[in-house]
């Protein structure tokens, strides 16, 4: 990988990502697989289940669905717990986590690209709790709660009421000031990622094998890093006496612990740990498909108090509905 020159505004820096691989293998993404009609996602069945959803990939070209992409329609709201490669003309069940817990009715019979892509910090915590269940229950489900909460700590950070306790309701609500950072980080001609620091600490990078994907996700990720800035600009962390360079990040992602497995779809998904640092990477005949890590850096978990009121606040706001439960 080669790194490039980094734009610095206000909290964030960001440092676009080149590569000498060759991006050969061709696929969708999500958006335009959706489109161009492509590729239909809904429920499993008409009763639903929270944690699974169906994909038809209904042409031969395979489709690149991200780990922390949401979508939206159908039943309530959900993200992908992992990155999948879908086969072409393949039907797969996928596994997901919900993001707008106070609905459990149809909005219509599929799902359309919500645009958003997972604030950082809770992508991260998603992404080991996923890791933990591969390990130990060979699955790919999430700490459902974990996320709830999380949601609704963001929420209330941003003063921001959702109905339904919807993620992307706080997305929304904060878009005029995001779009601030979104000119300030334009893309670049053949960037294929990016690795981003929040007050001189490295938050987190993302990579994809294609700069032409890598173009349709690039202000899906500045945003999920400008949720994070946004949600703790009136106490941002104090900048270390020696930052750490993208250089190093990168060093430290490769030689991080990592573990293979069966990827749900094509290819392979390898888990990676090491220090402070998650992250996982889909690997499809010989190259990164697409690579995410994360540090710790990349946000403070709520006190325990803020925890339980989100939660309770939560559960006025889900009981006092006629809805089907939540079903796990």
């Amino acid at each position: 990988m080669r790194i490039g020159e980094g734009i610095d505004h206000k909290r964030m820096e960001v440092f676009p990502l080149f590569s000498s691989q060759d991006s050969g293998f061709e696929y969708l993404t999500l958006s335009q697989a959706l489109e161009q009609n492509r590729i239909l996602i809904t429920e499993v069945n008409k009763e639903g289940r929270v944690p699974e959803l169906m994909v038809v990939n209904k042409d031969t070209i395979p489709v690149l669905l991200i780990d922390g992409e949401e979508i939206t329609g159908a039943k309530q709201n959900r993200v992908l717990n992992t990155s999948i490669l879908v086969p072409g003309m393949a039907e797969l069940i996928i596994p997901v986590s919900c993001t707008e817990q106070g609905r459990w009715s149809y909005s219509g019979s599929s799902f359309s690209d919500s645009g958003i892509m997972m604030d950082c910090s809770i992508r991260a915590k998603k992404m080991a709790s996923v890791g933990e269940s591969m390990r130990h229950q060979e699955s790919r489900a999430s700490d459902q709660r974990e996320i709830w909460d999380e949601i609704s700590h963001r929420s209330m950070r941003a003063d921001v009421s959702s109905p339904t306790g919807a993620m992307k309701d706080i997305f929304e609500a904060r878009a005029p000031a995001m779009k601030e950072y979104l000119d300030a980080f334009p893309i670049r001609q053949g960037q294929q990622g990016i690795i981003i620091s929040l007050d001189k600490r490295p938050a987190g990078m993302e990579f994809l094998s294609r700069p032409d994907a890598y173009t349709r996700i690039h202000e899906k990720l500045i945003r999920s890093y400008v949720m994070e800035a946004l949600s703790e600009e009136k106490t941002p962390a104090r900048p270390p006496r020696k930052p750490e360079s993208p250089q190093d990040l990168l060093k430290r992602i490769a030689v991080c612990k990592t573990e293979s497995f069966a990827a749900v779809g094509l290819g392979t998904d390898i888990r990676l740990e090491g220090g402070d640092i998650i992250g996982s990477a889909l690997l499809h005949e010989e190259s990164v498909i697409h690579m995410a890590c994360f540090t710790g850096h990349t946000g403070r978990s709520p006190p325990d108090h803020e925890r339980m009121a989100g939660y309770r606040t939560r559960r006025r706001s889900y009981t006092s509905r006629r809805e089907e439960p939540v079903l796990y």
